[in-house]
């Protein structure tokens, strides 16, 4: 029964990782071609801390892909924001696990290298170093825009019950 009740709020916490992708993609908030807010990964924090790395994945790479299929667009920024949150993800967990970081600093490490993954496998597929120009001031939204999120996922855990939801905090 506990199982089926962890599938149930991860596949819940899905959803709501895809809606908020979908309107954040609707809603330019960013006037900066490409850059957001990433209000999804509010989720990907949330699910972090409260199931771990492997379901803080899980939900990550699902939400991207279906999105992905959502929008019918598998093409160039799909592979970069894969890449980001595959990057992201990754360093949030050693941070949060090995390193013992705050959920707002680990928030502002993800944000800083989503922006780096997507860059990186940007310069790869559009074969041009160019992108490293946009770095800095996609570094400089990316930071007060992973402490926005990290903000958010902290104070859903201070309005919920911290010894039921929280892994580590």
């Amino acid at each position: 029964m506990k199982n089926l009740n962890r599938i149930t709020t991860l596949s819940m916490l899905i959803a709501v990782a895809i809606v908020l992708n979908v309107i954040e993609i609707s809603i330019n908030v960013i006037p900066v071609p490409g850059a957001k807010i990433g209000f999804a990964n509010i989720v990907t924090v949330i699910v972090l801390y409260m199931y771990g790395f492997r379901s803080a994945s899980l939900v990550t790479i699902l939400r991207v892909f279906l999105v992905g299929l959502l929008s019918r667009s598998f093409t160039i920024p799909f592979w970069m924001g894969l890449g980001g949150a595959i990057v992201s993800i990754t360093v949030m967990g050693i941070f949060k696990n090995w390193f013992k970081l705050h959920l707002i600093s680990v928030s502002v490490l993800g944000a800083i290298t989503h922006t780096l993954g997507q860059v990186i496998v940007g310069i790869y597929l559009l074969e041009t170093d160019l992108l490293i120009l946009y770095l800095p001031l996609m570094l400089l939204i990316s930071i007060p825009a992973g402490i926005l999120i990290g903000i958010i996922a902290q104070r859903f855990f201070k309005t919920f019950n911290r010894s039921k939801y929280q892994r580590s905090l």
